[in-house]
């Protein structure tokens, strides 16, 4: 499904969940805005997640409608590139997220532009703090794992729980996948596996020698 279609769709069901949400403006609260990042790379559900911008959410009064992005405090890919780079991830592993700048029409008809955060699917998880990052009263803590649950962040102020916790880490360590995904998944790191193939039939995986090609 084409990024359009599938966001069409999306505003068509009139209300957020475990992968998307909607914002009628970007962020005016760093913090926030990285809490966001945060919550939707660490979703539960394993797949790219998007933060949609120029769309109310239905806690608005007119319900989830296309509004259109506002330039006040919009931001570029480079900004977002530039505004995750200098924040401190445990292991130096940050989200990657894309921007892509759509022309969807309102109820009349009329095209609006609608910003959209692409939030790349990653088996790095979970993502989360090493420094706390402070920005006008409100704080990304440090070691505070954040998720998505529903339509519905971990609070700032808060941490996901154990089980939620647990899945995000058994998906870093590939624990839930089949014997063939988890063979496409190592063959990612080529320097992991041991042996030489001009003298000898195999090579095997170093941390995991059950692995053979």
């Amino acid at each position: 499904m084409e990024l359009m279609e599938e966001i069409q769709s999306l505003i068509a069901l009139k209300t957020e969940g475990d992968y998307w949400d909607f914002k009628e403006m970007w962020h005016d609260n760093k913090a926030s805005l990285l809490h966001d990042i945060i919550c939707m790379a660490n979703n539960q559900v394993g797949r790219d997640a998007y933060i949609i911008f120029g769309v109310s959410d239905s806690k608005s009064p007119d319900g989830v409608k296309v509004k259109g992005v506002q330039e006040t405090g919009r931001k570029d890919q480079q900004h977002l590139i530039d505004f995750l780079r200098d924040k401190k991830f445990a292991g130096g592993v940050r989200p990657s997220v894309y921007l892509q700048t759509l022309e969807i029409p309102d109820e009349a008809g009329a095209y609006k532009q609608v910003d959209v955060a692409i939030i790349k699917n990653s088996n790095k998880t979970p993502f989360f703090l090493t420094d706390t990052f402070q920005y006008k009263g409100k704080e990304v803590r440090s070691g505070h794992i954040y998720t998505r649950i529903g339509d519905t962040n971990t609070a700032i102020d808060s941490m996901a729980d154990l089980d939620k916790i647990e899945y995000l880490w058994r998906k870093r360590f590939g624990l839930d996948l089949s014997a063939v995904e988890k063979l496409l998944s190592l063959l990612d790191s080529p320097d992991d596996w041991a042996g030489d193939l001009n003298n000898s039939d195999y090579k095997y995986h170093r941390l995991f020698p059950e692995f053979q090609i």
